[in-house]
């Protein structure tokens, strides 16, 4: 009599946006042990891992320690989001608020209703500080690409309206 290890067939798939190793059919022989890796592309990360038609969450690999029968495994990606705040003091904002973002996503950040004026003074939008992919600057608009979680804070400079009158009508008042 002549006896054989019999080959089991284990199916690996991937969804766009990274891979799977060992990929397509992969044949094991039967009672041994086959490791699968997982690996999104950049600015990708995995939603979830699928066995025999069952999740079973985010993992880079998974081990069949003894394969018996026949098994599907499928990994699944999703691209990377990160966070975008934006604050003003004075006069709105575009975007405003936090928001979430997929990577790469472009930004076209501006202030809205510089100058600003209440009774005797007067907020004039300058510029603005960033943090992530937002860098410093001046200006009531910038650009930029959101690569990372990111914030953006309007800075405004404030003006006092100054009328000044003499009291007598003998003097004068100069402002220089």
């Amino acid at each position: 009599a002549s006896f054989s290890l019999t080959n089991i067939a284990i199916t690996a798939t991937n969804g766009p946006d990274g891979s799977i190793s060992p990929s397509g059919v992969v044949m094991v022989p039967y009672g041994t042990a086959t490791n699968f890796l997982i690996t999104p592309t950049a600015n990708y990360h995995i939603t979830n891992l699928v066995v025999d038609g069952s999740a079973v969450g985010i993992t880079n690999n998974y081990l069949f320690p003894n394969v018996t029968n026949s098994h599907t495994i499928s990994a699944w990606f999703g691209i990377d989001r990160y966070s975008l705040s934006v604050t003003t003091p004075f006069g709105g904002a575009s975007p405003s608020g936090t928001t979430t973002n997929d990577y790469g996503t472009p930004v076209n950040a501006l202030v809205i209703g510089s100058p600003v004026t209440a009774a005797n003074t007067q907020y004039v939008a300058k510029g603005w500080t960033g943090t992530g992919s937002a860098t410093n600057g001046s200006g009531t608009n910038t650009s930029f690409t959101l690569t990372n979680t990111s914030t953006l804070t309007w800075l405004w400079t404030t003006n006092y309206w100054l009328a000044p009158t003499s009291m007598s009508v003998n003097g004068s008042v100069n402002v220089t």
